[in-house]
């Protein structure tokens, strides 16, 4: 039943994706199941929010061109947990088609079924469970929103054919392009109808209900405006630029984040604090990290730039995108050797602030770092309990004994891949703060980000999930291992819902006690893992 129901449903959006597309409707839903060919699916998220995001920034950059554009963000109130399966299974049988529900034998018992499976894993009538991936979930929820898209076609057909619609399961933003001369009262007049309608369908067809607290509308005229509509809305999530965010020669994107230095300074000059720095800001300087834009900033033209925009850099604008700022400094000697002078100066103090510590992580991972404060960080390790500081001397002093070691990871693998001692100290620090949830989270990509970049596989990062960690593990841990490595991801899953572009929601908090022990437990099996390694 399972494979023929998935092959209905992934049969169906075949269909419909079509369709929709044509009438610049764009929906997702985290995945990409290919049943024909179950290696060529994509089942991370990522690239779908991916994509959802760019395409709605392309929209709203394309419409503002000489003219309004009204931005309608919908959110559904309590969506996964108020989807009814009665409803849900009559919405999919009205969307197969008849080949394929007599090919796929899609009847009543199929139907009654699945709602059995789903009352017996929700205890109710109503409700999708919901997970970390929460890919079938995403699967159903998506398909059961289908009748409000038609909805939003038959708006579209109505009133506004510039109208377009793109929907992330229930994240939804609708855009509509207006004259210039329109007054904003008509614009929102138009779009609160258009809110309305829908809000009225998915009540009475759905028994859904439109969340007024995230409903929002934004009515745009410049593309300032526009930038900020997407840092406000956290459409930058897993962020790939436009070709007119950034696909450009390297000249230009260093020109772009030089740009961005120079006003950080001057602004700095002015008021003497820097609040935050924006979204965009920091994606710009961020873009520096392409390769194209690393070889040339060895350039003598490059180096003449940064040395002018560097020179009475104020080390407190450090912290405003840590690590591209340390990257772009390292090429600059005289600001480096200022910067070096400004950490010594820091970790001698007393009143040892977690800024300094962390600048100096970063500054002791360049390949520039000639050991400029070894002795500061080798007189903290006699004074300071901090677990965060240790984990800098280890740089110093990489043959620590491993009882002194907050994570017992060997010090030559800490010391290769930064992307671990990144996850220890976000650890260290959510630890810290008595967000053990937090810090349970960060351990187990502690875990994760171990396992990858010892297996060297050549899945992407970003797609190196539980299934690549336990079938790596499987050659060189036992069962028992195997099933603790099992219990700790399931635990995470537990413990945190993680939605694109939200913040968490803990379902069942994690207490210190548990992670202490889950702790303890990993740092005795990190060892045995390693002396089992291949090149050990």
């Amino acid at each position: 039943m399972g494979f023929y129901f998935l092959d209905l449903t992934q049969a169906m959006r075949i269909e419909l994706n079509a369709i929709q597309e044509r009438a610049s409707i764009y929906t997702y839903y985290g995945a990409n199941i290919r049943l024909e060919n179950p290696k060529g699916s994509q089942i991370n998220y990522q690239e779908d929010y991916q994509e959802f995001t760019r395409n709605i920034r392309r929209a709203v950059r394309r419409q503002v061109q000489n003219h309004k554009v009204a931005v309608l963000h919908l959110d559904i109130q309590d969506f996964f947990r108020s989807i009814d399966h009665s409803r849900l299974m009559q919405v999919l049988a009205d969307q197969a088609l008849p080949a394929s529900r007599l090919r796929l034998r899609y009847d009543e018992h199929t139907q009654l079924t699945i709602r059995e499976i789903l009352f017996l894993i929700m205890r109710r009538s109503e409700g999708l469970p919901i997970s970390q991936q929460n890919i079938v979930s995403n699967l159903l929820s998506h398909l059961f929103l289908y009748p409000l898209d038609c909805c939003v076609r038959e708006i579209q057909m109505e009133s506004n054919t510039s109208l377009t619609f793109h929907r992330y399961v229930d994240d939804m933003f609708l855009t509509v392009q207006f004259p210039n001369v329109e007054i904003n009262e008509n614009i929102g007049t138009k779009m609160l109808d258009i809110s309305t309608r829908i809000g009225e369908h998915l009540s009475s067809n759905l028994g859904l209900t439109l969340n007024p607290l995230k409903t929002r509308l934004d009515i745009l005229t410049s593309e300032d405006e526009v930038d900020e509509l997407i840092e406000r809305s956290r459409l930058v999530s897993f962020y790939r630029p436009l070709p007119e965010e950034g696909g450009e020669p390297p000249q230009e994107t260093l020109n772009r984040a030089i740009l961005v230095l120079s006003t950080l300074r001057e602004q700095f000059r002015q008021r003497g604090y820097i609040d935050r720095i924006a979204t965009n800001d920091d994606l710009a300087l961020k873009q520096c990290f392409q390769k194209a834009v690393v070889h040339y900033t060895r350039s003598e033209q490059a180096q003449q730039q940064l040395e002018a925009v560097f020179q009475d850099w104020h080390p407190a604008l450090m912290s405003k995108s840590i690590k591209v700022l340390v990257f772009l400094i390292s090429r600059v000697p005289t600001a480096l050797n200022t910067l070096f002078a400004y950490v010594c100066e820091g970790l001698r103090n007393p009143q040892l602030s977690l800024t300094i510590v962390h600048l100096a992580e970063y500054l002791m991972l360049i390949e520039e770092y000639n050991g400029e404060f070894n002795n500061e960080v080798s007189h903290l390790l006699k004074t300071s309990s901090n677990p965060y500081t240790h984990l800098l001397g280890r740089l110093v002093n990489p043959l620590s004994p491993s009882s002194n070691r907050y994570i017992n990871i060997e010090d030559s693998c800490l010391q290769a891949h930064r992307s671990i001692m990144q996850q220890v100290r976000r650890t260290i620090i959510a630890e810290r703060r008595g967000v053990h949830g937090l810090a349970y989270n960060h351990l187990l990509n502690v875990l994760q980000e171990w396992c990858f970049c010892n297996q060297q596989s050549s899945v992407t990062r970003n797609h190196y999930d539980r299934n690549h960690v336990v079938n790596w593990l499987e050659s060189i841990a036992g069962h028992s291992e195997i099933m603790f490595v099992i219990t700790i991801f399931d635990r995470r899953n537990r413990n945190t819902i993680s939605h694109p572009g939200d913040e968490s929601i803990e379902i069942a908090p994690v207490n210190q006690t548990e992670y202490e022990e889950h702790l303890a437990k990993l740092n005795h099996l990190l060892p045995n893992f390693w002396r089992r390694l291949p090149n050990c």
